[in-house]
């Protein structure tokens, strides 16, 4: 369909109100397409058409069939046909858009896209599991319009405190570049790496690990491994830290706000992103906020509720370990969980015994999520900072507490091995090369089989849950799905209804999926994000 385009000599084409008619027709019957959460974007801002429904969406019919693949339309094409498609980049000259491109590129180049999206629809969609048909169709599918949704909501920055923070950080980092420099003796580009090693290693005489062409490694892990060893690692440590997050989220998120004309950021949420189904977001990424620093916690305070509003945070307590309840069956941790117990102080009470049951909980914590990760007793040993025989026998004991838990941990990664894939909850899966495998990347495997049952199951009832909260409509004129972190909902609720909203969104994400464990949700109501916590 021909619109918009605006070159000088450009030939006939429609007018957006002959195209909007047009489409109208067209947008009733049955929609496949590939990334389709895009297109309907593009349509609903053009066109006002906001009520579009997937049929089909090739890009997650691929992802589907195996999330480790490239789910791109070029690379679709070549992977399953051979064919070489028209690539973007050659049809719009740098520093140009689409509106600039003769018609008759325009066309074969549009053309081209639906015809090798339906071409692939029809080879992948058939190929396709009966189990899996249904997951795209009842969650994957619809899920488009519910992240579309949020998307387009948005949240609020608070300008005049993300101002106010950056110039904290200024403060901050220009303290701190004075320090090192004091301590280094010099002055040097502390974000060189190949600088900063010099001084490390050549003129203060630290100890180095091994030396590569590049020169040496300042990473984090090498840094924290130094950090008493001298003065200027602890003020690196924080150097870093704050410098990324001035130009990662304060920089970035000050200036996507001055753009808008009602302090939003709209956040692109990648529902095939990851290949264990989790969510990733960018442009701007808001789900790697760091939650722990001071400044991280800061960053999140300067998202807020318009006026008249609150924000509604709802966290799932502890999913990935009721999943692992469920899964396994172990009768110890469905009774802590049916009984309501703290799982951390109870794990420590196990192991520890009851008298240091509250002292050790934050042991206990690392221990419970490290074996959901495939976390050995060496990386358990390094979080905990014990020794390594004293982190295997936590976790010996941790078994013998929870007997059929290694059963189960240990069945998931002979079923990997043997099978060459793992389920989530709902059937989606998630593949592992082994015949081609070195033994570092085979031990990478099973943890990664572990982590995607537990993860990737999360993410299957989040998605379920956020979902239904948006066929729910509660108090659809003055409640909105903001953002999804993980296992965390952030919603704006007006004012008069934010307590109410809060209980009924709560009931649903707790009832969403019947598990042999209740799903507990936590709820915090506030002016900021920075309150939910």
């Amino acid at each position: 369909v021909p619109i918009a385009h605006n070159y000088l000599g450009v030939g006939k084409q429609l007018s957006m109100e002959d195209a909007k008619e047009v489409l109208e027709k067209l947008l009733k019957h049955p929609i496949i397409g590939q990334n389709l959460k895009y297109d309907f974007a593009i349509l609903n801002n053009n066109f006002g058409f906001d009520d579009l429904r997937a049929y089909a969406d090739t890009m997650i019919i691929s992802w589907l069939r195996n999330p480790g693949e490239s789910a791109g339309l070029d690379n679709m094409a070549k992977r399953h046909f051979g064919h070489d498609m028209v690539k973007f980049k050659d049809t719009v000259k740098k520093g140009q858009n689409f509106a600039s491109v003769a018609l008759e590129e325009a066309c074969e180049y549009a053309a081209e896209d639906a015809w090798m999206t339906l071409k692939l629809y029809n080879t992948l969609w058939p190929k396709l599991s009966e189990k899996l048909q249904k997951e795209a169709q009842e969650v994957e599918f619809p899920f488009i319009t519910t992240l579309l949704e949020m998307e387009e909501v948005g949240i609020k920055v608070d300008q005049a405190f993300f101002k106010k923070l950056k110039a904290e950080a200024d403060a901050t980092i220009a303290d701190l570049t004075h320090d090192i420099y004091a301590l280094a003796g010099h002055e040097f580009n502390i974000n060189s790496t190949q600088q900063l090693g010099v001084v490390l290693f050549e003129e203060l005489g630290l100890k180095a690990g091994k030396k590569t062409k590049t020169g040496y490694s300042t990473n984090e892990q090498v840094l924290q491994d130094l950090y008493e060893a001298h003065p200027i690692i602890p003020k690196l440590l924080e150097y870093r830290e704050i410098y990324k997050l001035r130009s990662t989220y304060i920089e970035p998120l000050l200036k996507l706000a001055k753009k808008s004309p009602d302090s939003r950021v709209h956040t692109s949420f990648l529902q095939t992103g990851t290949a264990t189904g989790r969510l990733s977001s960018k442009n701007p990424n808001l789900q790697n906020i760091p939650v722990k620093s001071e400044i991280g916690r800061e960053i999140r305070r300067g998202f807020v509720a318009r006026e008249g509003f609150r924000l509604i945070g709802i966290d799932y307590s502890q999913i990935e370990l009721r999943l692992l309840a469920h899964f396994s069956q172990d009768e110890a941790l469905m009774h802590a969980f049916k009984e309501g117990k703290d799982i951390h102080a109870e794990t420590a009470a196990r192991i520890f015994g009851e008298e240091k049951a509250q002292q050790m909980r934050r042991i206990a914590k690392s221990i419970n999520f490290g074996l959901l990760y495939g976390m050995g007793s060496r990386k358990l040993a390094q979080t905990i900072h014990v020794s390594q025989s004293e982190a295997k026998s936590f976790i010996e004991k941790y078994f013998a507490s929870f007997p059929t838990v290694r059963e189960y941990l240990e069945s998931i990664k002979a079923f990997a091995k043997e099978h060459g894939y793992v389920e989530t909850l709902l059937g989606r899966r998630r593949y592992f090369d082994y015949g081609s495998a070195n033994a570092f990347a085979k031990a990478g495997f099973e943890r990664e089989s572990v982590n995607t049952v537990f993860q990737g199951s999360a993410a299957d009832i989040i998605k379920l849950a956020m979902n239904r909260l948006r066929e729910e409509k509660i108090d659809r004129e003055k409640s909105f799905m903001l953002l999804q972190i993980h296992d965390e909902l952030i919603f704006e609720a007006g004012v008069e209804i934010a307590d109410t909203f809060a209980k009924e969104a709560q009931q649903i994400m707790e009832e969403i999926y019947p598990l042999r464990v209740p799903l507990e949700c936590s709820v915090a109501v506030g002016d900021n994000w920075g309150e939910l916590k």
